[in-house]
């Protein structure tokens, strides 16, 4: 069985994340799109943050997105 790693973060750090990353005012101002739908990303549907060529986006939590962000994800692999 192949080995994969997953970054993840705890809710009590999650704060303190999007700040360090310059995204914390986005998200509590509804400027943040989902990569993927462009729906407004809230705390209440965040799913993912992906590195994309030096910028940093989110994800929303609606199934085609979860769906589009493990093609992305693979596609980057390879």
């Amino acid at each position: 069985m192949e080995k994969k790693s997953l970054k993840a973060v705890h809710d009590d750090d999650l704060e303190a994340v999007l700040k360090g990353l310059g995204i914390y005012g986005e998200l509590i101002h509804g400027r943040l799109g989902c990569a993927f739908c462009k729906e407004t990303v809230t705390w209440d549907n965040l799913h993912s943050i992906l590195p994309d060529s030096g910028a940093i986006k989110c994800s929303c939590s609606r199934p085609e997105c979860v769906k589009l962000l493990l093609a992305w994800m693979d596609k980057r692999r390879s």
